[in-house]
């Protein structure tokens, strides 16, 4: 488990002193009040902690399902705010789609793997993220340049 991800999901029950949110409670939480992440990719990461089993997600309700030893934030606790290229495709993607981390994250390695490798992991996902239908002009602007940088 990502402990920063830990830390991030385990901040809305902290501050609250609850175990069980509503969803909306959540996002609102990490996205307006704290200024974490926009609502799509608190819903991404939420959607990612329901897989990894740190929280439960019934109807319109969150549960936390981590212990508090597990989840103890540290006082002063920021998210990184780097998150690469690859990360915010999948990112984008999950919440798109509703479809888990690590499923998303398989489908681009085995897309990969089906073209030996040649192609960049970054490029892949966004192809992976673009034959769903997702936009992804700004993201793949941006590997252009990012590859244009790499060979200087």
């Amino acid at each position: 488990m990502d402990r920063e991800r830990a830390y991030l999901v385990a901040t809305p029950f902290k501050k609250r002193d609850k175990k069980r949110l509503k969803i909306s409670d959540f996002v609102f939480a990490l996205s307006l009040d704290l200024k974490w992440g926009s609502p799509d990719k608190v819903r991404a990461l939420l959607q990612e902690a329901a897989d990894e089993g740190l929280v439960r997600i019934e109807g319109d309700y969150v549960f936390a399902a981590f212990d508090d030893a597990q989840a103890e934030v540290p006082v002063g606790f920021k998210p990184s705010k780097e998150e690469d290229l690859f990360d915010r495709t999948v990112r984008l993607v999950v919440s798109e789609t509703g479809m888990g981390r690590k499923e998303v994250i398989s489908m681009v390695n085995e897309r990969q793997d089906s073209l030996q490798g040649v192609v960049n992991l970054d490029a892949v996902a966004l192809v992976v993220a673009r034959e769903m239908g997702i936009d992804v002009r700004d993201l793949a602007q941006e590997a252009y340049r990012n590859l244009i940088e790499e060979r200087r």
